[in-house]
């Protein structure tokens, strides 16, 4: 009996987790095309600033994309204005 309840426990537990996670999976890619998009179009940009912002921009992706950062498109917005 106690078996089965930690099973179900960890059935739960499991799907509540992957819940999540399919749910904010899908804004760190969104987020960071439409930032690519958005500077692509700028021609203000030296080369060398616009390969700064990629690697920004890479480095908040990767912090969204592992769970460390919930508002990308926030931290994407304010890295496209300074």
């Amino acid at each position: 009996m106690r078996c089965a309840v930690i099973k179900s426990s960890v059935v739960l537990l499991g799907t509540v987790v992957f819940s999540f996670a399919g749910a904010a999976e899908g804004s760190c890619p969104a987020a960071y095309v439409d930032f690519v998009e958005r500077v692509a179009e700028r021609t203000d940009l030296s080369a060398e600033r616009l390969a700064a912002l990629h690697r920004a921009a890479l480095r908040v992706f990767d912090a969204c994309d592992s769970g460390h950062l919930e508002s990308a498109e926030r931290r994407l917005r304010a890295l496209e204005n300074s």
